[in-house]
C-alpha cells in the first residue's frame, strides 16, 4: 500500500487559506477545552519611566489561543504600588469593566503588566478565527506527522533506506517552505515571525511556514545522521546555530582585520566568515555549506595565535581546513610560478616542483568537509597541478634536447657531390626503381632521400619538388646525357 503523503492537509488548509471557509464557534471550542478552560484576551501594557515621569503604552490583545501567548511568562501578585494609579485610567481608555478581568504580572520584566479580559469566542473576528483555526490545525497536524515518521522509519530495515526516506521528506517539507516565502515577501528573515493585526492571508500562511520549519527541525534533530546536507538549512535553524557563534565571527573579523596580512589572502580568509555573517531568506546556506563555515570559524577562534598572525600561517590554516576555492588554488600554485621564474633553467624548475610535491604530499589536511563539495580537496588540486607541470616540462626539455640532435645532424649533414644535373640524378634513380635495383616502393622517400644527400655543381640544396617535377617530366636532351654516361659504366665493367 502507498504510503499517504506527508503533507496532504498542509495542501488543505492552504488551499482554505486562499479561500476562507467561515470558522464558527464550535469548530474552535474542541481546541479551546485542550489548550486552556476559559477563553480571554490578553492585552499587554508596557510601562515606561523616564525623568521620573511613568508613561504606559496599551498593545492590541491577542486571545489566549493565539501562538505567541505560549511564550508570554504570567505570575500572580498584586498592582505595583507605583502602576496602581494607571489600572483605572487604562481600564476606563479599552472600556472594560473592572470585574471582567484578572491581572498578571510578565515574570521576565516587572515594568509589563498584563489584562486578561474574558472573552466569548463569537466575539472574535473571522478572520482571527481562522487564523487561530490554521494555528491549531497544523500545530495538531505536526504531531500526527511526527508520529508517523518514527513509525515509519522504525519498519525501515536499513540506512540507505532510512537516507532515502529522509530526503524525500527534507525535500517536500524544503520546497513548499521555499513556495510560502515566496508568497510572503518577507522583509526580512524575522519578518516571518511576526503576526499583524489583521490575521489575514499572509499571516496565515506564516504560521503555515513556521509549522512546515518546525518539521525540518524536527528531522534535523530525530535524524542527523541521515541528512541531505544539500538541502537549504531551515531559516530558524540558522538563528540557533548563528547565535552560538555569533560572538566568535565577530572576534574572527576583527583580528582579521586588524591583521598585517596581504589584502589578497584577507580576502580569502574572509569569504567563509562573510557566508555566515550575510545569511538572508533569499539566499540560505544549505546544512553542508553552514557546517562548514561554521568549523571554519570555530577552529579560526580556537587554534590561530592571533599575537602571531602571518600569511604563512593563514595559509597553513587554509590548508588544513580543506579551503579548496579555485582563488585560493590560484593564489598558491602563483606563489609557485613565482618562485619557478627565479630559476635558471628547466632542469633547475623540475627539482624546485619536486620539492613542492613532496611537501604537499606529506601534508595532512585535518578537515573532512570541503568549502566547495563539487571541487577536489585543496591537497587533490595542488598535487595534480603539481603534476602536470613536471610532465610539462620535462616533454619540454626533451623536445628541446631532440632538436638541438636535428640541428647538429643537419648541419654537420655531408652530401655528395654528382656529377650529374638535378634532372639527370633524379632520371637515373628512376631507371634503378624500374629495373628493380632499388625496391622501395615510395617514391616520396626516395626523393627525399636524393634531396637529403646529393648536390650538384649548380645547386646546393636541391629540394624534393623539383625531383619531382624533373622525375615525371624527362626531357630528350637528359635521356641523351644519361645514356651516354651508362654506356660509360658499361664500357667499365669489360675485362
Amino acid at each position: 500500500m502507498k504510503p499517504k503523503y506527508i503533507l496532504e492537509n498542509y495542501d488543505r488548509i492552504l488551499k482554505e487559506i486562499k479561500n476562507p471557509k467561515i470558522i464558527f464557534s464550535n469548530d474552535l471550542m474542541p481546541i479551546l477545552e485542550n489548550f486552556a478552560s476559559e477563553s480571554f484576551l490578553i492585552y499587554q501594557v508596557d510601562f515606561i519611566k523616564q525623568d521620573n515621569t511613568t508613561k504606559y503604552i496599551v498593545k492590541k490583545p491577542i486571545h489566549n489561543l493565539h501562538p505567541k501567548v505560549t511564550k508570554l511568562n504570567f505570575k500572580g501578585g498584586d498592582v505595583a504600588e507605583e502602576f496602581e494609579p494607571f489600572i483605572p485610567k487604562i481600564l476606563d481608555e479599552l472600556n472594560i469593566p473592572e470585574k471582567q478581568i484578572s491581572l498578571r504580572w510578565c515574570s521576565k520584566n516587572e515594568n509589563v503588566l498584563y489584562l486578561l479580559q474574558e472573552c466569548e469566542i463569537e466575539d472574535l473576528s473571522q478572520e482571527n478565527r481562522f487564523f487561530l483555526y490554521c494555528y491549531h490545525s497544523l500545530k495538531n497536524e505536526n504531531q500526527k506527522i511526527k508520529k508517523i515518521n518514527k513509525e515509519r522509519v522504525f519498519k525501515l530495515k536499513s540506512k540507505k533506506q532510512i537516507e532515502q526516506y529522509i530526503h524525500r521528506k527534507q525535500y517536500i517539507l524544503e520546497n513548499l517552505a521555499h513556495r510560502l516565502v515566496k508568497e510572503i515577501n518577507p522583509i526580512n528573515s524575522s519578518d516571518l515571525y511576526q503576526f499583524s493585526n489583521n490575521y489575514d492571508k499572509i499571516d496565515c500562511l506564516k504560521i503555515a511556514y513556521i509549522y512546515l520549519e518546525k518539521l525540518l527541525r524536527f528531522i534535523e534533530k530525530e535524524y542527523r545522521n541521515y541528512l541531505n546536507v544539500n538541502i537549504q538549512i531551515p531559516n530558524r535553524s540558522t538563528l540557533v546555530k548563528e547565535f552560538g557563534i555569533t560572538n566568535k565571527l565577530k572576534e574572527v573579523k576583527s583580528r582579521l582585520l586588524g591583521s598585517n596580512i596581504n589584502d589578497q589572502l584577507l580576502k580569502l580568509a574572509y569569504e567563509p566568515l562573510l557566508k555566515i555573517a550575510t545569511i538572508n531568506i533569499q539566499e540560505k546556506l544549505t546544512y553542508y555549506e553552514f557546517n562548514y563555515c561554521s568549523e571554519f570559524i570555530t577552529t579560526l577562534y580556537k587554534q590561530i595565535n592571533f599575537a602571531d598572525m602571518s600569511e604563512e600561517t593563514i595559509k597553513e590554516f587554509l590548508f588544513d581546513l580543506n579551503f579548496n576555492s579555485l582563488q585560493f588554488f590560484k593564489y598558491l600554485t602563483f606563489e609557485i610560478l613565482q618562485e619557478l621564474e627565479t630559476q635558471e633553467n628547466n632542469i633547475k624548475k623540475i627539482d624546485v616542483l619536486y620539492r613542492f610535491l613532496k611537501n604537499y604530499n606529506q601534508k595532512q589536511s585535518r578537515s573532512i568537509l570541503k568549502y566547495k563539495a563539487n571541487l577536489p580537496s585543496l591537497k587533490e588540486q595542488i598535487i595534480s597541478w603539481i603534476e602536470e607541470e613536471i610532465e610539462y616540462l620535462t616533454k619540454k626539455i626533451k623536445l628541446e634536447a631532440n632538436q638541438f640532435t636535428n640541428v647538429t645532424n643537419n648541419d654537420e649533414k655531408i652530401k655528395l657531390l654528382t656529377g650529374l644535373s638535378v634532372a639527370q640524378l633524379s632520371c637515373f634513380f628512376g631507371l634503378l626503381m624500374e629495373t628493380g635495383i632499388i625496391k622501395h616502393k615510395n617514391q616520396t622517400d626516395v626523393f627525399r632521400f636524393i634531396s637529403e644527400n646529393f648536390k650538384t655543381n649548380n645547386t646546393e640544396k636541391i629540394s624534393v619538388d623539383s625531383i619531382k617535377v624533373k622525375y615525371y617530366n624527362v626531357e630528350n636532351t637528359t635521356k641523351k646525357a644519361l645514356r651516354e654516361k651508362i654506356i660509360e659504366l658499361l664500357g667499365l665493367t669489360k675485362f
